[in-house]
């Protein structure tokens, strides 16, 4: 399966932040990682989730990644980095982050600035909630995997170049 990332309008090298880990983002991220490498592109740097980061819940995670009943196996390399909580995707190590506020985390302590983040928990749809995320150290724009209410809805192929990617902090990809 291909997933063709909606949000191909936004150039350079990005930092990607995945905001909840359901099954959509997981095939965002299967994708991201298949396709890391050199020059400027999107990289996944850290997955945010609720509740205690311990090494059954990095060993589910590295599982949900690894497995998906529909969509079948990933191809890639998953491991567990128990000491530093993070995944080992390909050789790339993306850290799991626990909050239950957008606004709790400050990326710059991962190393990342002026990520996108990906909001897949559903729990924000608005422009108001999602703008809690830019209120985040280290986030620069906010795309939705839903879609959303007083945002641009972007559909690649149909409107994406009517959004100036330097101007639009917060979008929605229309739908997952």
């Amino acid at each position: 399966m291909r997933i063709h990332l909606r949000i191909a309008f936004i150039k350079g090298k990005v930092l990607i932040g995945l905001y909840g880990f359901v099954r959509i983002v997981r095939l965002v991220a299967r994708e991201l990682m298949s396709r890391t490498g050199k020059g400027n592109q999107l990289r996944l740097r850290a997955i945010v989730t609720r509740g205690t980061i311990n090494e059954t819940v990095l060993e589910k995670r590295a599982s949900l990644l690894r497995n998906d009943s529909v969509h079948g196996d990933f191809s890639g390399m998953v491991s567990i980095d128990v000491k530093n909580a993070a995944l080992i995707i390909n050789g790339t190590t993306v850290k799991i982050i626990s909050a239950n506020a957008p606004e709790e985390i400050d990326y710059t302590t991962y190393g990342i600035n002026k990520a996108l983040v990906i909001d897949n928990t559903g729990a924000f749809r608005d422009k108001e909630a999602l703008s809690r995320h830019l209120k985040a150290k280290g986030v620069d724009k906010v795309l939705l995997t839903a879609p959303g209410k007083g945002i641009p809805n972007i559909v690649h192929g149909v409107n994406h170049s009517e959004h100036n990617p330097d101007k639009v902090k917060i979008f929605s990809a229309a739908s997952c």
